[in-house]
Parts: C-alpha cells; structure tokens; sequence
C-alpha cells in the first residue's frame, strides 16, 4: 500500500485516484477468446497482466550513466508489442532512488522482454557494480488504467 501512495503522491493525485478503475481492453480483448472449460486459477492467470516494480538504489558516482542505460532500456522496452508501460520514477527526497513500474500483456511478453538488447543494458549495469540495491516486485495487473 505504501508504493501506491506514493505514486499517487508522486502524481500529486489522491491515494484513492491511483484506483482509476476503468475496463482494460487487452483484458477484454483476450478473455473473449478463453476457453471457458479451464478452471477459475488458470483464467485468472492467464488474462492478468504481469505488472514489475522495482525498487533500485543507484550509486552515486554511477548516477548519469545509470541515466542514459536507463532511458535507453525505457525507449526499447515501450517499443515491444507486449509491453504496457514502463514508466521510471525517480525519488525527491533521494535521487539515487529509483522505481520502475512495468507491465506486460502476459508472461511471454515479460520473457520477450529479458531477451532484449535494452534490458541486457540494466543487468549489465547491475553486474558492473552500479546498484546499491534493486528488488523486484512481481504483480498482477488487477485494475490498470489505459495506456
């Protein structure tokens, strides 16, 4: 609950607001070609977007080219068919601090993404020693905005 209020902070909306509960199309969409013979876990699993948080603490020193990677993988991760969003937030009160917050249409979408030159340019960062911490938060898209 606290990483929503603080997006919604960071939007300078109200925590409530973050909820914009609106019909999904890409939800939509699949759940009309489902067959519906498969159990209520398998339907749940297979029509949620898979939604990333990260949580990643930059070193100092490494903070500008940390930057340029970090755009770089933005701009090619919005370019792949099953990619959502991927949005990059950086901290006010700390600009080491960062969060991303992915999603994808499904799973197949999440492994087309690690496949990608782009990403290669995030865990090569992290591999070189540029992250003083990273977690990563797998979700699923329950109520997601458009677009």
């Amino acid at each position: 609950m606290k990483f929503i209020i603080f997006l919604a902070s960071a939007f300078s909306l109200s925590p409530l607001s973050a909820f914009n509960i609106t019909p999904n199309p890409i939800i939509d969409q699949r759940t009309k070609h489902i067959n519906h013979s498969m159990s209520s876990s398998a339907l749940q699993s297979s029509t949620k977007p898979i939604a990333i948080m990260v949580d990643a603490e930059i070193k100092p020193d490494r903070l500008d080219e940390f930057l340029d990677i970090i755009e770089k993988d933005a701009i090619g991760s919005r370019s792949e068919p099953g990619c959502i969003r991927f949005d990059v937030i950086q901290n006010q009160e700390n600009p080491c601090k960062f969060f991303f917050y992915e999603v994808y249409q499904d799973v197949e979408a999440v492994t087309f993404h690690k496949e990608q030159p782009h990403f290669a340019l995030w865990t090569d960062f992290k591999a070189s020693g540029g992250v003083v911490s990273s977690v990563s938060h797998k979700c699923d898209g329950i109520f997601l905005s458009e677009g």
